[in-house]
């Protein structure tokens, strides 16, 4: 299997450690779960880790991935899609072992598109080792996200690689007119009912993570779940 992504930034792991220290867990020593690498430009041979954001477009996948490494490198538009290739941000973790952040085009543009991006998403799927799924809370529908769990998320190795992360729970009803990082307490009722539907409809094997990358709401929360599933590999 030959996957390729575009690297947009590479660096070191203090740069999540810093804000997020659950990344701190993750070194060299580890040794499951790392896919030996060859870059194709440089012909330099390395070891990698992925953490793969997936979802549908306007979701708020490369928000997310933003919001964990504190820059916005990635193209964000909530109307549009802004990439077709696998977007990467890697981190040097130690001993020539990089953790990769791979950010996927987001699926739901239309037939023809979403067959395209359905096979690259099973490619990445098999690589990676943890599949990032975010979903709206702000939403009612969910059958982009059905279907695509129902076409690539089939084995039990695979749904244990899968979180399924609720974002945008700034906008879940009723709105707070006021500036808080942390949602009301109606808003509150109501990603928690948010949540038992999210469970229901996936069937999930992890925790569902509601969070907000707009005001940083549990991205704590989310960051400790995503490296104790990379451990787990």
């Amino acid at each position: 299997m030959g996957i390729t992504k575009y690297r947009l930034h590479r660096g070191d792991i203090s740069e999540l450690r810093t804000k997020y220290p659950a990344f701190g867990k993750l070194n060299a020593a580890n040794g499951m779960g790392w896919h030996k690498w060859v870059d194709k430009t440089t012909k330099e041979g390395s070891y990698d880790k992925m953490i793969l954001f997936v979802g549908k477009s306007g979701y708020g996948k490369s928000t997310t991935v933003n919001a964990l490494f504190g820059k916005k490198l990635l193209e964000t538009s909530e109307v549009a899609a802004c990439t077709r290739v696998c977007q990467c941000l890697e981190f040097h973790v130690g001993n020539n072992h990089w953790l990769s952040l791979g950010d996927l085009p987001g699926v739901g543009e239309n037939i023809e598109r979403d067959n395209e991006y359905l096979k690259l998403y099973s490619e990445f799927f098999d690589y990676a080792s943890v599949i990032v799924h975010v979903l709206r809370a702000d939403t009612r529908d969910y059958s982009i996200d059905e279907h695509m769990t129902a076409k690539l998320i089939h084995t039990p190795r695979m749904k244990e690689k899968v979180i399924y992360a609720l974002g945008q729970c700034d906008k879940i009803e009723p709105l707070n007119r006021k500036i808080s990082p942390t949602p009301s307490s109606d808003q509150l009722k109501n990603i928690s009912l948010k949540l038992r539907e999210v469970m229901d409809k996936f069937l999930p094997k992890n925790p569902v993570v509601p969070y907000s990358a707009e005001t940083g709401w549990n991205m704590s929360f989310l960051s400790d779940e995503i490296v104790r599933v990379a451990l787990l590999e």
